[in-house]
């Protein structure tokens, strides 16, 4: 069998899968919230047991080690289905209303429906999380899916691919493992909704083809979230929060503080205590697999060790590019007109900058694409609502780095170059459903002076009674 046809032939069984998937939707009572929250608890009982398996997996993908694999990728996504199944009867109720009007009485009746069979695509750095959390609020909206997860995560991608197949049927839940040419055949098909999570790069591929077919789409991408630190909240703990995000998964984390800003009166404060905290976390030598993880692929790590270059070196910058291992690293005395000052780092690089004065500090960032969020550390309210008001992000997160976006109750996604949608709790039951309003009118004659021939009269008549026609 030549190659083209085994292609003709794997799109064929997609296909059928999908169609099967959509059927469905007419077939399946959707609307009965038992059968979601079921599918639910499938999803729980799939994780649960399998931990140390998935846990296997995401270390020899990412060397992650257990408690931050953990933490980061599989109870993110239990707290999701405890919260779901929690609120998803309140969220689903239609809303009613009643409507007097001097040519109608009407009742209408808005509640989500599902769009039907979803595609989502999904990133390396967080294999698990990233690519369970959206199929999570799609099946919980009542969708069917296909998950494409990256092939940068082989380990994890396989693995969830046996798991679903052992725990769900192709009619509700799918997972296709592949390389970019596979992403590439399945955006052909007539999709009912595509969700995806990646680069800049890839994701206008991706929103061009749903664009083509008129596909709703949620684009979940990166930047460069700068973080800013004032002369007024510099502490040991401030400091500890911005090592952990950034270090966390080796700084291959979209929402991590990409760039830290400090006023020049705590710069060299700051740069000690962050160099004690990163020893204090991942101690003298964070090569050992324990302590700290690895770049996913060999063409991530050729590009971060080009950053290492763009700068001095205050700590770190150990690498091991056989163990796609680079150490966490303090870079400072950075040329302005430098790269990594305005592409995305997505590794274990933390440029620290000195600024003197907010405002112009303010306009250079302005000057970059939006961000997916804004870290800032200050105890001046002046300065925080004047950096609110000023920049523009998908999340302005105060005194804290990464946990805005893990929680259920808050809507995560970009905004401009980071992309739009939002999903996470009722914001996920908001993005894979849409509003159908149900209209009934009740009364039973009409109103002549609301149709054709019209006289000399009825405009004045019309105006006087405007607020009462609809």
């Amino acid at each position: 069998m030549s190659d083209t046809t085994r292609v003709n032939n794997q799109k064929i069984n997609w296909f059928i899968i999908q169609q099967r998937q959509k059927s469905r939707m007419t077939e399946t009572n959707l609307s009965d919230i038992r059968y979601r929250k079921q599918q639910l608890a499938t999803f729980k009982l799939m994780l649960e047991n399998n931990q140390d398996e998935l846990l296997n997996a995401l270390y020899e993908d990412l060397g992650k080690s257990p408690e931050e694999a953990y933490v980061s990728e599989i109870a993110v996504l239990l707290q999701e289905i405890d919260f779901m199944k929690r609120e998803l009867t309140k969220w689903q109720r239609p809303k009613r209303k009643r409507h007097v009007r001097l040519s109608s009485f009407s009742k209408t009746s808005i509640q989500h429906h599902p769009y039907g069979s979803v595609l989502i695509i999904s990133p390396w750095n967080y294999p698990l999380h990233l690519a369970l959390l959206p199929a999570i609020g799609a099946i919980a909206a009542g969708n069917s899916c296909f998950i494409k997860p990256s092939e940068y995560a082989p380990a994890t991608a396989k693995l969830l691919a046996q798991l679903v197949e052992n725990y769900f049927s192709p009619d509700s839940l799918v997972v296709v493992t592949g390389d970019a040419s596979v992403a590439s055949d399945l955006l052909e098909l007539p999709w009912d909704f595509i969700f995806f999570t990646g680069s800049k790069k890839v994701g206008s591929i991706v929103y061009e083809a749903a664009a083509a077919k008129q596909i709703p789409i949620v684009l979940e991408l990166g930047g460069k979230n700068p973080c800013i630190v004032d002369e007024t909240n510099l502490t040991p703990a401030v400091v500890q929060r911005i090592i952990w995000g950034k270090f966390l998964n080796a700084g291959q984390t979209c929402i991590a503080p990409d760039t830290v800003y400090v006023h020049e009166s705590v710069y060299d404060k700051f740069l000690q205590l962050a160099a004690d905290q990163i020893k204090a976390f991942y101690g003298s030598q964070p090569i050992h697999p324990s302590r700290f993880g690895r770049i996913a692929h060999d063409k991530q790590v050729e590009k971060i060790v080009g950053y290492l270059k763009q700068g001095k070196i205050y700590y770190g910058g150990h690498v091991d590019t056989t163990n796609r291992f680079i150490e966490p690293t303090l870079l400072t005395d950075i040329p302005a007109d430098s790269p990594i000052l305005r592409e995305e780092i997505f590794g274990p690089i933390l440029p620290v900058i000195p600024y003197s004065d907010l405002a112009t500090l303010v306009r250079q960032l302005k000057s970059f694409p939006d961000p997916l969020a804004v870290y800032v550390f200050s105890k001046d309210k002046k300065s925080i609502q004047f950096l609110k008001s000023e920049l523009r992000s998908g999340a302005f997160s105060l005194n804290q780095v990464i946990l805005h976006a893990v929680s259920s109750h808050s809507p995560f996604g970009g905004v401009g170059a980071s992309g739009f949608g939002r999903y996470h709790g009722m914001a996920s039951l908001d993005t894979f459903s849409y509003l159908r309003m149900d209209y009934e009118n009740l009364l039973p004659f009409n109103i002549q002076k609301q149709y054709p021939p019209y006289q000399s009269n009825d405009i004045n008549l019309l105006r006087k009674w405007r607020r009462w026609l609809f």
